[in-house]
């Protein structure tokens, strides 16, 4: 396949972010005591605006990951149990909710607050949808950059998703937004061999 040099000098990097994700926040209001916080993003934020790289950059509207996504590669549990706020929960079946519970699945934090292990907060209002929109940007925007719209990306996302398995989340990720974002990857777009680099 031949391609175009002065159409590679026309793609950009693309950027995604959406504030929704600031929102996943402890409950305790101490962003002090917790090392990923909002205020991780927002300065990400706010460094590529001073230093002129974003509008350099191809802003991507970040979007939420369907629950279908987000089971191609997590348990059907897993996935509605971080992935459903409170009040669609409700209106799930219930037997798929009555997967593993255990009084180990969330704990009471030092700060007061409602975490799933010592690192990973939970705050039952805001983070199921923080979550959905931190892999669902990923998702985007690789697809963006796999399909030949852009030249590379940068998605300035949280909660990450690097540490989530496929049943437990760990480590502040509840879904593994990389592996996901491969595993689609691969299906929809053949996408043959991915190298995944964490650093």
């Amino acid at each position: 396949m031949h391609i175009n040099s002065s159409y590679l000098l026309c793609l950009s990097a693309g950027l995604v972010y959406d504030s929704l994700m600031l929102k996943h926040q402890c409950v305790c209001g101490n962003a002090h005591i917790h090392p990923e916080h909002a205020g991780r993003v927002q300065s990400i934020w706010s460094r590529l605006q001073e230093t002129g790289l974003l509008n350099r950059c191809e802003r991507i509207r970040g979007r939420k990951a369907s629950l279908d996504e987000i089971q191609s590669v997590h348990s059907e549990f897993h996935t509605l149990l971080y992935g459903t706020s409170p009040l669609n929960r409700h209106k799930l079946d219930h037997k798929k909710l009555l997967g593993p519970i255990s009084q180990n699945m969330y704990a009471v934090l030092p700060c007061g607050g409602i975490g799933v292990d010592s690192d990973t907060v939970w705050n039952e209002v805001h983070s199921s949808a923080a979550v959905r929109m931190a892999v669902g940007s990923v998702i985007e925007l690789a697809f963006k950059v796999a399909a030949g719209e852009l030249k590379n990306g940068f998605a300035v996302v949280r909660p990450p998703g690097h540490h989530a398995e496929e049943s437990t989340a760990m480590g502040f990720c509840f879904f593994n937004s990389v592996a996901i974002t491969a595993k689609l990857l691969q299906q929809k777009l053949g996408v043959g061999n991915i190298l995944i680099v964490d650093w």
